[in-house]
C-alpha cells in the first residue's frame, strides 16, 4: 500500500500536466471561437455597434489590450511567486511587445508623436517594421516583396494547422515535447496571419479580420501563461510533498 501511494504521488505531476495539456487549450480555443462568432454576428446583425467593435480603441482592440496586459501581469506574478522560468519569461516578453504595439509604443497613452514611416504613415508599432521591410523590398523588386508576404502566409498558416493538429492529438491522449506549447504556437501563427493582412490588404472587411485575429492571439497568450504557471506550480507542490 505504501508503495502504491508513493507511486501515485510521484506520478501526480505528470497526471496534472497531461490533463492540463488537453483541457486548457480546448478551453482557450472555445473562448476564442465564442468571441469570434459573437463579434461576427454582432457586426452582421447589429450594424449600429459595428463601429464600436472595430474602430480605434473600440471593444475588440480594448479586449486585445486587456488580455495582453493579463498575460504580462500573470507572467510577472508567476515569476515572483515561483521563480523566473524561460517559457514564462518568453510569454511575458511577447505580451509586453504586443501590448506596446497596440498602444503605439505608448504614444496614445502619453500623447507624443511617433516617428514617420518610410512610404507614409507612422512608425507606431513593431508590425510597422514588417511594412517597412515590404516597402523597401518593393523598391528593389515587386516579386521579392510579395515573396516575403507569401512566405509569411505559408509559415503562419502552417503553424496554425500544426498547432490545431497537435491539440487534437493531445485530447486523444497522445503527447509530444510540443504538447504543452500549442497555445503559444497558435498565438504566433495568428499574429503572423494578422500581419500578412496588415501588409497586403486594404479592405475594411479584412481589417476587421485582422483585429479579431489579434484579439484571438491575445486570448491564447493569456491562457498559455495560465497553463505554464499551472504546470510549474503543480510540479512544485508535488515535489514538496514527495519525501
Amino acid at each position: 500500500m505504501t508503495q502504491l501511494i508513493g507511486t501515485a504521488v510521484h506520478d501526480a505531476p505528470a497526471n496534472v500536466e497531461q490533463r492540463d495539456r488537453s483541457w486548457l487549450p480546448a478551453c482557450a480555443i472555445s473562448v476564442m471561437s465564442a468571441v469570434t462568432v459573437t463579434a461576427a454576428l454582432a457586426a452582421v446583425f447589429a450594424p449600429g455597434i459595428r463601429s464600436m467593435l472595430l474602430h480605434e480603441d473600440g471593444i475588440i482592440e480594448m479586449g486585445t489590450v486587456v488580455f495582453l496586459a493579463a498575460a504580462v501581469v500573470g507572467a510577472g506574478a508567476a515569476a515572483v511567486l515561483s521563480g523566473l522560468r524561460l517559457l514564462l519569461a518568453l510569454a511575458g516578453l511577447i505580451g509586453l511587445a504586443e501590448l506596446l504595439d497596440e498602444t503605439s509604443f505608448g504614444s496614445r497613452l502619453f500623447g507624443f508623436e511617433p516617428l514617420p514611416l518610410y512610404g507614409g504613415g507612422q512608425l507606431d508599432g513593431f508590425h510597422d517594421l514588417l511594412i517597412l521591410a515590404f516597402r523597401l523590398l518593393q523598391g528593389v523588386s515587386q516579386n521579392l516583396a510579395w515573396l516575403l508576404v507569401g512566405l509569411m502566409l505559408v509559415l503562419s498558416a502552417g503553424l496554425v494547422l500544426f498547432a490545431l493538429r497537435q491539440t487534437a492529438r493531445n485530447m486523444a491522449g497522445s503527447t509530444t515535447p510540443l504538447s504543452g506549447h500549442v497555445l503559444l504556437l497558435l498565438h504566433v501563427g495568428l499574429i503572423g496571419l494578422a500581419q500578412v493582412i496588415d501588409i497586403a490588404a486594404s479592405s475594411r472587411a479584412l481589417a476587421a479580420v485582422e483585429e479579431v485575429l489579434e484579439l484571438n492571439a491575445a486570448i491564447l497568450l493569456a491562457f498559455y501563461v495560465v497553463q505554464v504557471g499551472w504546470v510549474e506550480s503543480a510540479r512544485s507542490i508535488w515535489a514538496r510533498k514527495t519525501p
